[in-house]
């Protein structure tokens, strides 16, 4: 799988720099239904911690890394949603994605 941030942000917390990274993204759902408001939320929280992923696993940032600013940004509907402090459970499900398509791509 690959990734790129679209932004770098950057914030403190008393006064300790972290850093964070956005993610746009440009959903082709436009229906105002529960169901389509709660898959938008699911969807905006899985890339908000792909965010996260990206920033830890291959930049490696001299400041901590804040889940606050990680963020998935839906432009169309004008939602952000910040990477969960507990995403292991969506940590887990990307990692398994990831497996799945390198192994039904031959480990391309």
């Amino acid at each position: 799988m690959s990734s790129h941030l679209d932004l770098f942000v950057h914030g403190s917390t008393k006064g300790v720099s972290q850093i964070g990274g956005a993610i746009l993204r440009m959903t082709q759902d436009d229906a105002e239904t529960d169901s389509a408001r709660t898959r938008r939320r699911e969807m905006g929280l899985y890339v908000a911690t792909v965010a996260r992923l990206h920033l830890e696993r291959n930049l490696k940032p001299k400041y901590p890394i804040a889940n606050k600013l990680c963020m998935s940004i839906d432009i169309r509907h004008g939602e952000l949603f910040p990477a969960p402090v507990s995403n292991t459970r969506r940590i887990t499900d990307i990692e398994n994605a990831c497996l799945f398509i390198a192994a039904a791509w031959g480990g391309a």
